[in-house]
C-alpha cells in the first residue's frame, strides 16, 4: 500500500500587515471622534457657566433696582455705552454724606460694583440697562472664549447698538424685570 503523505498546511493563521494597517486607521478615527466630543463637552460646559453667572447677575441687578425705585425712576441706572471687552475697572464713587446716600448715589454705586464684577466673573464682561416705563431691560454681555465656527451662538440678544463698530460681536444674555 502506498503511505498517504500529507502536504503542509499553506494556510495562515495570523492576521497580515493590510488588515493591522487598516484596524489602527479605524481606531484612530474613532479616538479623534472622542476627543473631539470631549473638546465640545467642555466648550458648552463653560458656555454654560458663563450664562449662569450672566442670569445670576442680571437677576442681582434687578433686585437692586427694585430696592432703589426712587433711583431706577430717575433713570439713575440707565447704561446704555457701546461694548468694549477691554474696558478698564470702573472707581466705585462714595456719598455725598456717608451716612446717608440718595438715590442717585446708591445707583451709580450700583453701576460700578455691577461693572466691576462682570470684568471680574465673565472674559470681557459688561451690562446695559435701559428704562422702559416701569420695566428695565437687562443685557449681560461677554466675550465667548475661540471656538470652531460651528460652536458659536451668535449676538442674537444683542442691541445693535451695543456692538462695537471695531467689529467685536459679544454674546448677550437679555432679560426684562418688572419693576
Amino acid at each position: 500500500m502506498y503511505a498517504h503523505v500529507r502536504a503542509p498546511c499553506i494556510y495562515q493563521t495570523g492576521a497580515s500587515l493590510l488588515e493591522v494597517l487598516i484596524a489602527m486607521l479605524v481606531m484612530s478615527y474613532g479616538i479623534t471622534g472622542i476627543a473631539l466630543l470631549m473638546a465640545a463637552t467642555l466648550q458648552h460646559s463653560k458656555t454654560s457657566v458663563y450664562q449662569l453667572v450672566a442670569l445670576q447677575t442680571a437677576t442681582e441687578l434687578a433686585e437692586s433696582m427694585r430696592a432703589n425705585t426712587e433711583g431706577f425712576m430717575a433713570d439713575a441706572y440707565g447704561k446704555t455705552d457701546t461694548y468694549s471687552s477691554t474696558r478698564a475697572a470702573v472707581t466705585v464713587p462714595n456719598c455725598a454724606v456717608p451716612t446717608r446716600c440718595n438715590s442717585s448715589e446708591i445707583a451709580n454705586i450700583d453701576k460700578a460694583y455691577f461693572s466691576n464684577s462682570l470684568r471680574l466673573s465673565l472674559p470681557g464682561g459688561d451690562f446695559q440697562v435701559l428704562r422702559n416705563g416701569s420695566r428695565a431691560d437687562i443685557w449681560i454681555m461677554w466675550m465667548e472664549p475661540a471656538s470652531p465656527a460651528s460652536m458659536r451662538w451668535g449676538t442674537s440678544q444683542c442691541r445693535a447698538s451695543a456692538i462695537s463698530a471695531d467689529g467685536e460681536q459679544p454674546r448677550c444674555l437679555y432679560m426684562r424685570a418688572a419693576l
